[in-house]
């Protein structure tokens, strides 16, 4: 049991860190600003990035689109990295990942994102490369000028408080893909559907996105019926006071399942949570709470639920370094038909050196309780 969870571990762990961080130099090329502008370290974003990337990758006062020189500029970009995987009492694993990245806006009115990768696995004996499905391809309009209303079509991650695909850090967020049963649909990973959003008075945004949902492969291949529009919502409102930032989510939903070839079930789904990112001087505070259900996750018709999240702490200790602590604590049913509780919690400590602008290293180590294995990883990642 003990090895399965520490392969489980390993794999979840090697899926989040592939996922890169995601900067884009372009933007700053394009605008002529130090990258600083709108990261406090990439890829993590300042309010100012924050601004820009809601507005559509527009600043504030933007002069008219101008097509020749946009094709001048095209804003595109290659992100790679190379990864070392440590797992206690296992093999540590080699990788790598290139990203290509094209992002910008294309006038008032049109914004978009496009990007495809690979991933190699250098410690395999065969199937070193695999190409990874875009987790972005999505065009933009802006139905109101000024991001008072825009409506999002394609494939995108979701508003949530805290990014999945382009966190600064190594390790992905538990709660993100906590669930119950045989249901894997995360609000964390990337989702096929139409998002409308804007600005609110008084520094306040919003969004409501309607999708599919997205469960494993594995779902999907015992589930005949598992290709067809699911229609889950998920709402989020957030609000900035100064650098803070608050905010609430819901995830609404219905999916189909299956533990049995062609013997579909139905699952209600609920995930509703809280979020803060609170700044003092140079430390970042910031956190996610959620709870989350399941109607019939395992097909006994039994509601199962949990609730946990984890608080991040970012200490920017001089501008080309930070270190960083996360607690992940999320408390769930234990599986196997026991609808009893237990609570899963881990610790990662880790620090972030940039050596140039688009250079960086990173390292995090997490600590696990529930007698599962530690890992950790280091990282190369650089950006063109």
């Amino acid at each position: 049991m003990r090895n399965r969870v520490a392969v489980l571990v390993l794999t979840l762990a090697a899926g989040a860190v592939a996922e890169p961080a995601l900067a884009i130099p372009a933007f700053a090329r394009r605008y002529k600003v130090e990258c600083h502008f709108c990261h406090e370290g990439y890829p993590k974003l300042n309010t100012i990035g924050q601004r820009f990337k809601e507005r559509g990758f527009r600043m504030e006062r933007e002069d008219d689109f101008d097509g020749s020189k946009w094709i001048r500029s095209v804003p595109i970009i290659l992100r790679a990295n190379v990864n070392r995987f440590f797992l206690e009492g296992g093999d540590g694993v080699t990788s790598s990942y290139f990203k290509g990245v094209s992002a910008g806006n294309l006038g008032q009115r049109f914004s978009y994102w496009a990007d495809d990768a690979l991933f190699v696995n250098w410690s395999a004996d065969n199937d070193k490369t695999t190409h990874i499905e875009p987790d972005n391809l999505w065009l933009r309009y802006d139905v109101v000028k000024g991001t008072k209303l825009y409506a999002k079509l394609g494939r995108f991650e979701m508003d949530i408080p805290f990014t999945q695909a382009r966190t600064p850090h190594l390790f992905g967020y538990d709660i993100y893909n906590a669930n119950t049963g045989v249901e894997t649909d995360s609000i964390g990973v990337y989702q096929d559907g139409l998002e409308l959003g804007g600005d609110l008075p008084g520094d306040a945004h919003w969004s409501v996105a309607l999708v599919r949902g997205r469960n494993s492969d594995f779902a999907e291949t015992l589930t005949d019926q598992a290709g067809d529009f699911d229609a889950n919502l998920f709402l989020r409102l957030q609000k900035r006071v100064s650098r803070h930032r608050f905010g609430v989510f819901s995830y609404i939903g219905r999916n189909k399942l299956a533990i049995e070839p062609n013997q579909p079930f139905k699952d209600s789904i609920l995930r509703i949570g809280a979020d803060a990112s609170v700044w003092i001087q140079r430390l970042n505070l910031c956190g996610v709470y959620m709870y989350g259900s399941n109607s019939n996750s395992d097909g006994s018709n039994e509601s199962q639920s949990f609730n946990g999240g984890f608080v991040q702490a970012d200490y920017h200790l001089r501008d080309a370094v930070a270190l960083t602590l996360r607690l992940n604590v999320v408390s769930q049913p234990s599986g196997e038909g026991d609808p009893s509780k237990e609570t899963f919690s881990s610790l990662f400590p880790g620090i972030q050196v940039f050596l140039w602008d688009h250079l960086k290293l990173s390292f995090e180590y997490g600590f696990l309780n529930k007698q599962r294995d530690s890992f950790g990883a280091i990282q190369a990642e650089v950006a063109f």
